[in-house]
């Protein structure tokens, strides 16, 4: 029994023989990979450390660096500023025809599209109503003129009269009395006399008045043009006074166009000025005109000038009503500087460029804005023209810091 025991103790013996040395094992194993970790831990941060400082170091290189920048000069603009108005053009000479007379259309001569000439006869009326009205005031005409008859020989009769009373008077045949009444009785037959005149005169301008009624039963036109409106037909009836339109009538060479001009702006705007008429459908196509006259008043409402610009038209290619574009070259009021769009910054202090003066050093100057063109601007107050510009300043450029200039 003894001997599987002491085999027993002796296995025990030698596994507590091997356990420091396991212990050990796993102490020695812990810190290599501890180690390990360490290792890879520097090899990875000690670069990215690096990478960083040197990133810090390069952007305070680059926050102390003077910025470089491109300079440029303003230019001179053109003497002539263009501005593009919009407008409707009419015929110089445009107007609705109505019927001056009240009567039934006879017959139309002319369509719509027709040249006409002025006084050509366009339409007849029939005026039945005014011709009886005609036939009544000749007769009271005729009936004033036997009138004037009767009342001229009953004058003439009591003239007769007092003449021989006044015969009769000195000699003692007739009486005071009698050459008194005959002197009064022959006043009034005169005065009847001037009163039947008056009459036949009143007569006459009526008559007179109708018959020139009776000439509008011929609708002519009032001057040469084209037919743009017929709204005739045989048989219809037409009563003057209320807008009725029998025809619109307009001349086609030249026509006209109205645009308003700003106050800002008028000052160049001169009679005789030329201006290029232009037709969206037309493209490429210009028409010449010319400034005919101006209003030289401003509305006040809208502070703007009417102008009234003539194109010619001698071959009717351009009609009446048609939209257009009238582009004026005006001249500048003042000395106007070019600079590209990217010089400009608009802050809330208003419109600025950046100048740099000969020490390098820049200053934001404030201008006026003139026109913007796209790609260009024109500037009209705030600069004299020699001032070195940034071209494009970035937010980094504030006022007071220096700059160096791209060679």
């Amino acid at each position: 029994m003894s001997a599987p025991i002491s085999a027993r103790t002796g296995m025990i013996t030698e596994s507590a023989r091997a356990l420091p040395m396991n212990r050990k094992r796993v102490v020695l194993g812990g810190t290599g990979g501890l180690a390990v970790l360490a290792l890879l831990f520097l090899v990875g941060y000690l670069p990215k450390r690096q990478q960083q400082a040197l990133l810090a170091t390069e952007a305070l290189k680059l926050k102390q660096a003077v910025p470089r920048v491109v300079l440029i000069a303003p230019r001179s603009g053109k003497g002539e500023r263009p501005l593009s108005f919009s407008a409707t053009l009419e015929g110089l000479e445009q107007t609705e025809i109505d019927a001056r007379a009240n009567g039934y259309v006879r017959r139309w001569l002319v369509d719509l599209g027709d040249s006409v000439k002025e006084g050509q006869l366009l339409a007849e009326l029939d005026t039945p109503e005014l011709d009886l009205e005609i036939d009544q005031a000749r007769a009271a005409l005729a009936q004033s003129e036997a009138s004037i008859s009767q009342t001229s020989a009953t004058r003439d009769f009591s003239l007769a009269a007092l003449k021989r009373y006044e015969e009769l008077a000195p000699q003692g045949l007739a009486s005071q009395q009698d050459l008194e009444q005959k002197q009064l009785q022959a006043k009034v037959e005169g005065a009847g006399v001037r009163v039947a005149e008056a009459a036949r005169n009143m007569q006459l301008a009526n008559l007179h008045r109708l018959e020139q009624l009776k000439a509008f039963a011929r609708v002519t036109a009032p001057f040469a043009g084209t037919i743009t409106e017929r709204a005739v037909q045989r048989g219809k009836l037409v009563a003057a006074g209320t807008g009725q339109h029998l025809f619109k009538v307009a001349s086609l060479d030249p026509l006209r166009a109205f645009v308003q001009v700003p106050q800002s702006l008028v000052s160049g705007v001169k009679q005789g000025l030329p201006a290029d008429v232009s037709v969206a459908e037309k493209r490429g196509k210009v028409y010449k005109g010319v400034v005919a006259r101006t209003a030289s008043a401003l509305d006040a409402a809208s502070r703007t000038m009417s102008i009234e610009v003539q194109v010619a038209n001698p071959e009717h290619r351009l009609l009446p009503g048609m939209y257009v574009d009238v582009l004026l070259k005006l001249e500048a009021s003042q000395p106007l500087l070019v600079l590209p769009a990217s010089a400009i910054a608009t802050t809330k202090e208003g419109v600025r460029v950046a100048v740099v003066d000969s020490s390098g050093r820049v200053r934001w100057t404030k201008v006026r804005l003139e026109r913007d063109n796209g790609a260009e601007v024109e500037i009209s107050e705030g600069l004299s023209g020699t001032e070195q510009i940034i071209a494009s300043p970035g937010p980094s450029i504030v006022d007071g810091s220096v700059v160096q200039a791209l060679k």
